[in-house]
């Protein structure tokens, strides 16, 4: 297999490695269609050729040196139940999102997803916080999450003029992390599906926790278009890291 993917230091989550969503839905246009588990298992070189070898239930995507070869990433196709969840209005996103963190306060500031550092048309820029009335969510399972609009510039397409699904996954990643509410943190595994790829228009991404074992926090996320339809939910696993070591992985 000779399929390669390249992260462009544009993407970046630590300072000098990919973000997690947006590389794994990278190589996941490798795999066929429906929902993919990825586990990420080294920081996520930028601007590096990585190439991606058939396992026995998947792909594994490794650096290009074939002397010290490192894997990056492990994905496989899997089954990924649909969340019981709706989206709170578009409304109520903006007022979660207006109490998002200044720069100043934000552990990666420079995000390609939730870096308030970042300019518009650059960064993904979706700032989740909590939603100010919870049960304007109508959410039946009753659980608290963080909330906020998204509005995808028309870079970010690709075919079909629709948003191109490595966007999507970029956009499920980090609010899951603001859901978890621990720092500092790092995605160790996302599962994602994509429903349907919209064109650019107004969408809203939640997340919630779905609880904690030792140093692994586990979140939800998902994303809805302003009517409320869901179009795409990822399941992740996030490991709580010592409090300079994302400095390290940057």
């Amino acid at each position: 297999m000779t399929d390669t993917i390249r992260i462009a230091p544009r993407f970046n989550g630590p300072v000098a490695s990919g973000n997690g969503g947006y590389s794994a839905g990278l190589a996941a246009r490798l795999l066929r269609e429906g929902a993919v588990e990825t586990t990420l298992r080294a920081a996520i070189p930028l601007n590096q050729v990585l190439r991606a070898h058939e396992t026995a239930d998947g792909l594994d995507i490794t650096t290009d040196d074939a002397a010290e070869r490192a894997i990056i990433m492990s994905l496989k196709p899997v089954q990924l139940d649909t969340p019981d969840v709706k989206s709170p209005t578009l409304a109520a996103a903006e007022v979660a999102a207006s109490s998002f963190r200044a720069a100043a306060d934000h552990v990666l500031p420079t995000c390609f997803v939730c870096g308030p550092a970042r300019a518009e048309g650059d960064g993904l820029r979706i700032f989740p916080d909590w939603l100010k009335d919870p049960a304007g969510a109508d959410n039946p399972n009753m659980f608290r999450i963080v909330a906020a609009p998204w509005r995808p510039t028309p870079d970010l397409v690709g075919a079909n003029d629709r948003i191109a699904p490595e966007f999507l996954w970029a956009a499920l990643d980090c609010p899951g992390a603001f859901a978890i509410d621990k720092e500092p943190i790092l995605l160790g595994r996302m599962t994602a599906r994509i429903l349907r790829r919209p064109k650019p228009e107004p969408l809203i991404a939640i997340a919630w926790s779905r609880g904690a074992e030792r140093r692994k926090h586990f979140a939800g996320t998902a994303l809805f278009t302003a009517p409320g339809e869901l179009i795409a939910f990822s399941e992740q696993t996030w490991i709580q890291i010592d409090a300079h070591a994302h400095e390290k992985a940057g």
